[in-house]
């Protein structure tokens, strides 16, 4: 394969990164906004009825736990990031150097070319199978979370709906 090639799928899978740790914003804020209506239903709730209370209680605990659900995927969407890099310069320089030592000076110009975009390309392999390896697995986790986020949304609609019920029956 080319080493172009291999670099813009490495660079690829790193854009790829970016975006998904920045797709875990607007997640996060939305669930904070639901987490804060939550607690604000439940601290000022006072049954009228039974079967309101009882209503309110199920769909909140519901609510808690689809809640707590979606928060796990999104922290773990955000801590396992477990990304491989390119080798620092100085380490390729003595790479570089150490088989330049092993062979003539002159012989391992001619090759050493060659020899330095296998090795780096199987690096870059290496790297960017990982790294996209990693954002599957966090895309997945993004998407998890986010279905967990539409529970949230549904169940505290749903609580909301018993609350403001709640208010009006006498």
């Amino acid at each position: 394969m080319k080493l172009e090639f291999l670099k813009n799928r490495y660079d690829f899978e790193l854009q790829r990164k970016e975006q998904l740790t920045s797709a875990l914003t607007l997640p996060v804020g939305v669930l904070s906004v639901l987490g804060g209506l939550m607690t604000a239903m439940a601290r000022s709730f006072t049954g009228k009825h039974l079967w309101l209370s009882v209503s309110f209680f199920a769909s909140s605990g519901v609510d808690v736990v689809v809640f707590f659900t979606c928060l796990i995927y999104l922290f773990r969407a955000y801590h396992e990031q477990k990304y491989m890099y390119l080798p620092l310069l100085y380490e390729l320089q003595g790479w570089e150097n150490d088989f330049v030592g092993l062979n003539s000076y002159d012989a391992a110009m001619g090759k050493a070319d060659e020899a330095f975009e296998r090795h780096i390309g199987e690096r870059i392999i290496e790297a960017a199978d990982r790294n996209t390896a990693n954002n599957e697995r966090r895309s997945g986790l993004l998407h998890r979370a986010r279905l967990a986020l539409f529970g949230v949304l549904i169940f505290t609609t749903l609580t909301g709906v018993i609350y403001v019920v709640n208010q009006w029956v006498r």
